[in-house]
């Protein structure tokens, strides 16, 4: 998600069908309180998940 792939490309890197990734994608946004995969993404930055390269 962070890399900003669609669920579709993120099932093929994971080997899992695409209904898979988008119930696991509304769970993060359940989990997180946000709103889109954008907000989501922000946050996971700022609570320091990620980094910048």
């Amino acid at each position: 998600m962070a890399a900003g792939l669609t669920n579709a490309e993120i099932a093929r890197h994971l080997g899992v069908g695409p209904a898979t990734v988008k119930s696991h994608v509304a769970a993060v946004l359940a989990e997180t309180g946000t709103r889109g995969r954008i907000q989501a993404v922000i946050a996971a930055y700022e609570a320091g998940f990620l980094h910048t390269r």
